[in-house]
């Protein structure tokens, strides 16, 4: 799973959700751990809208840093790669 854009929001510890509602960064670790999946999230999309691991935190010099267990920072080298050993790529969203 590669998330970009604002759908590396779902990689944020910080969501809140009140409890009648799903927690997405939950539900995508659990699917990642049942599956075997890796979830990788867009470093320059991720450091734009400030999901941060701790690497880039202490890079961009932030006090803390947001990126959920089980997702992992990475470029679009990591899709394209993906892209090229996968038989097929499934979008969603614009």
């Amino acid at each position: 799973m590669f998330f970009y854009a604002d759908g590396v929001h779902s990689g944020s510890a910080l969501a809140a959700p009140p409890q009648d509602e799903i927690n997405i960064p939950t539900e995508w670790t659990a699917l990642a751990r049942e599956h075997e999946l890796d979830l990788v999230v867009c470093i320059a999309a991720a450091v734009r809208r400030g999901v941060l691991d701790e690497n880039e935190a202490r890079r961009y010099e932030k006090s803390g840093h947001n990126l959920s267990s089980g997702f992992t920072l990475s470029g679009l080298g990591q899709l394209a790669e993906a892209g090229i050993l996968s038989d097929r790529v499934v979008t969603f969203g614009a």
